[in-house]
């Protein structure tokens, strides 16, 4: 049963209400809504004629509504997974790996606001299983046989970690490749890059991939640092192609490839 028959059957009151409040409102509807537009905005027409959208969805939330869908756990992802295979199969298109849809807070949005980042991915590490619905037709040798869904406990991300050798951090209009090892960003003129802002520390995070993973780490700074909007205090972050890391004034985007 899908995401939008799960609120006629009672849920929409309680979950709806959660997201009601000062700022506007965002509920599964308007997530549904929301993702499925961006699923017919994303699609692609690969060389078969096959059309092609993402299978890793990231919604991200403000801190307030974040905490509302927080309380119903993982069932309000794995709804939503569901209601992407629906329309993934009612539009003809698609998957090429399992649907992973992972709530995110970030406090740089308002209450009302949400942003939605996808990507595709065939290797993804599953947090709960959703069957297809039995009306879709069964996962061929490019469709995805199952949906998998994360609501974080705490502000994290999916735990499909990037896995590309290569990647870089955008900052001001220019673009620094990274290959691997530590790369220290700071105020410091001997950081490997050099931010001149006045709430950056002088060795303040580095960045550097670690097994499959590319990572953030605090380095102690005075003022934290963040990643999407959360902060790393004394742990490291996984980052995501298109991930915002913030550190004082200065933003900077990961990219992969």
């Amino acid at each position: 049963m899908g995401l939008l028959d799960t609120l006629e059957r009672g849920i929409e009151k309680a979950v709806r209400g959660a997201f009601s409040g000062r700022g506007g409102s965002v509920g599964p509807v308007e997530i549904a809504t929301a993702v499925r537009r961006h699923m017919d905005r994303e699609s692609s027409t690969a060389a078969n004629g096959a059309a092609l959208v993402p299978n890793l969805y990231k919604i991200r939330l403000s801190e307030d509504d974040f905490a509302e869908a927080k309380k119903y756990g993982t069932a309000l992802a794995e709804e939503l997974c569901e209601e992407i295979l629906r329309h993934a199969d009612s539009q003809g298109y698609t998957l090429l790996g399992p649907v992973k849809a992972t709530f995110v807070k970030n406090t740089e949005l308002r209450r009302g606001q949400m942003s939605i980042e996808t990507q595709t991915d065939r290797d993804v590490s599953p947090a709960a299983t959703v069957p297809r619905p039995s009306h879709a037709p069964a996962a061929g040798p490019t469709a995805g046989p199952a949906a998998t869904a994360a609501l974080p406990g705490r502000m994290s991300r999916s735990s499909t970690a990037a896995r590309a050798t290569t990647a870089s951090l955008e900052h001001d209009g220019r673009s620094y490749m990274l290959n691997g090892t530590a790369t220290v960003i700071g105020r410091s003129s001997t950081a490997d890059i050099t931010i001149s802002d006045t709430g950056v520390s002088r060795k303040h995070l580095e960045v550097l991939r670690t097994g499959s993973r590319w990572v953030a780490r605090d380095l102690g700074s005075t003022n934290g640092s963040y990643v999407d909007g959360t902060e790393l205090r004394s742990a490291e972050a996984d980052l995501f192609d298109g991930a915002v890391i913030a550190l004082g004034n200065a933003r900077m985007r990961f990219r992969i490839g």
